[in-house]
Protein backbone atom coordinates (compact mmCIF):
# COMPACT_ATOMS: atom_id res chain seq x y z
CA UNK A 1 0.00 0.00 0.00
CA UNK A 2 1.15 3.46 -0.86
CA UNK A 3 2.29 5.71 2.10
CA UNK A 4 -0.35 8.04 3.49
CA UNK A 5 1.40 11.07 2.78
CA UNK A 6 2.45 10.27 -0.71
CA UNK A 7 -1.10 9.21 -1.54
CA UNK A 8 -2.59 12.66 -0.28
CA UNK A 9 -0.56 14.45 -2.66
CA UNK A 10 -1.32 12.59 -5.27
CA UNK A 11 -5.08 13.06 -4.47
CA UNK A 12 -4.48 16.73 -4.43
CA UNK A 13 -2.93 16.54 -7.89
CA UNK A 14 -4.87 19.18 -10.14
CA UNK A 15 -4.32 17.87 -13.52
CA UNK A 16 -6.48 21.38 -15.23
CA UNK A 17 -3.48 23.70 -14.34
CA UNK A 18 -1.40 21.70 -17.46
CA UNK A 19 -1.45 24.39 -20.34
CA UNK A 20 -2.68 23.14 -23.38
CA UNK A 21 1.03 23.69 -25.12
CA UNK A 22 2.42 21.36 -22.13
CA UNK A 23 -0.07 18.52 -22.97
CA UNK A 24 0.92 19.21 -26.83
CA UNK A 25 4.74 18.59 -25.94
CA UNK A 26 3.86 15.50 -23.70
CA UNK A 27 1.62 14.10 -26.42
CA UNK A 28 4.72 11.92 -27.79
CA UNK A 29 5.08 10.09 -24.37
CA UNK A 30 1.75 9.87 -23.96
CA UNK A 31 1.43 8.21 -26.67
CA UNK A 32 4.37 6.12 -26.99
CA UNK A 33 3.05 4.49 -23.17
CA UNK A 34 -0.22 4.03 -24.80
CA UNK A 35 1.53 1.88 -27.55
CA UNK A 36 3.27 -0.19 -24.57
CA UNK A 37 0.20 -0.71 -22.55
CA UNK A 38 -1.82 -1.76 -25.74
CA UNK A 39 0.56 -4.66 -26.77
CA UNK A 40 1.29 -5.94 -22.50
CA UNK A 41 5.20 -4.48 -23.21
CA UNK A 42 7.83 -3.14 -20.52
CA UNK A 43 7.35 0.72 -20.38
CA UNK A 44 11.00 2.10 -19.35
CA UNK A 45 11.51 5.97 -18.94
CA UNK A 46 14.81 7.20 -18.87
CA UNK A 47 14.96 10.88 -16.78
CA UNK A 48 17.72 12.69 -18.01
CA UNK A 49 18.97 16.00 -16.97
CA UNK A 50 22.65 17.74 -16.73
CA UNK A 51 23.58 16.80 -13.49
CA UNK A 52 21.12 14.03 -12.51
CA UNK A 53 21.01 15.31 -8.36
CA UNK A 54 17.48 17.34 -8.91
CA UNK A 55 14.92 17.18 -11.04
CA UNK A 56 15.73 13.65 -12.87
CA UNK A 57 15.47 12.16 -9.51
CA UNK A 58 12.14 13.68 -8.74
CA UNK A 59 10.91 12.97 -12.28
CA UNK A 60 11.86 9.11 -11.63
CA UNK A 61 10.59 8.87 -8.25
CA UNK A 62 7.27 10.57 -8.78
CA UNK A 63 6.59 8.74 -12.38
CA UNK A 64 7.51 5.51 -10.68
CA UNK A 65 5.23 5.94 -7.64
CA UNK A 66 2.49 7.30 -9.96
CA UNK A 67 2.83 4.23 -12.03
CA UNK A 68 1.93 1.98 -9.18
CA UNK A 69 -0.70 4.43 -8.21
CA UNK A 70 -2.90 4.23 -11.20
CA UNK A 71 -2.05 0.60 -11.20
CA UNK A 72 0.24 0.82 -14.66
CA UNK A 73 2.34 -2.33 -14.38
CA UNK A 74 5.81 -3.10 -15.79
CA UNK A 75 6.92 0.47 -15.44
CA UNK A 76 10.72 1.02 -14.90
CA UNK A 77 12.09 4.85 -14.40
CA UNK A 78 15.53 5.50 -14.60
CA UNK A 79 17.47 8.77 -14.15
CA UNK A 80 20.34 9.81 -15.59
CA UNK A 81 22.75 12.81 -16.41
CA UNK A 82 25.42 13.85 -18.61
CA UNK A 83 27.54 14.55 -15.48
CA UNK A 84 27.55 11.92 -12.59
CA UNK A 85 27.03 14.46 -9.63
CA UNK A 86 25.49 13.06 -6.02
CA UNK A 87 21.47 13.19 -4.98
CA UNK A 88 21.12 16.62 -4.19
CA UNK A 89 20.44 17.13 -0.10
CA UNK A 90 17.20 18.74 -0.30
CA UNK A 91 16.25 16.75 -3.20
CA UNK A 92 16.16 13.35 -0.36
CA UNK A 93 14.76 16.29 2.37
CA UNK A 94 11.99 16.98 0.39
CA UNK A 95 10.98 13.42 -1.01
CA UNK A 96 11.35 12.37 3.10
CA UNK A 97 8.98 15.52 3.87
CA UNK A 98 6.73 13.72 0.99
CA UNK A 99 5.87 10.91 2.65
CA UNK A 100 8.97 8.57 1.09
CA UNK A 101 10.97 6.60 3.36
CA UNK A 102 14.81 7.66 2.11
CA UNK A 103 18.16 5.09 3.29
CA UNK A 104 21.11 5.51 2.43
CA UNK A 105 22.98 2.23 1.41
CA UNK A 106 26.08 3.37 0.54
CA UNK A 107 28.09 6.70 1.82
CA UNK A 108 30.68 8.52 -0.55
CA UNK A 109 31.31 11.39 -3.37
CA UNK A 110 27.99 9.96 -5.04
CA UNK A 111 25.92 7.82 -2.17
CA UNK A 112 23.11 5.06 -3.45
CA UNK A 113 20.05 5.99 -1.85
CA UNK A 114 17.29 3.34 -1.42
CA UNK A 115 13.91 5.43 -1.84
CA UNK A 116 10.19 3.67 -0.91
CA UNK A 117 6.81 5.02 -1.66
CA UNK A 118 5.09 1.59 -0.39
CA UNK A 119 5.51 -0.54 2.21
CA UNK A 120 5.79 -3.72 0.19
CA UNK A 121 7.39 -2.84 -2.96
CA UNK A 122 10.69 -2.80 -3.98
CA UNK A 123 12.24 0.61 -3.87
CA UNK A 124 13.41 3.63 -6.19
CA UNK A 125 16.95 3.04 -6.29
CA UNK A 126 19.49 6.08 -7.13
CA UNK A 127 22.48 4.67 -8.36
CA UNK A 128 26.06 6.16 -8.89
CA UNK A 129 27.47 6.72 -11.99
CA UNK A 130 24.01 8.12 -13.68
CA UNK A 131 25.95 9.59 -16.65
CA UNK A 132 25.21 8.85 -20.20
Amino acid sequence: MIGHTVKLIIEKLDTSTISKERKQTLRPLVDFIQSKLNYSREIRINFICTHNSRRSHLSQVWAQTLAYHFHIKNVFCYSGGTESTALFPMVAKTLQNSGFEVKTISEGNNPVYSIKYAENEHPVRECKLNSV
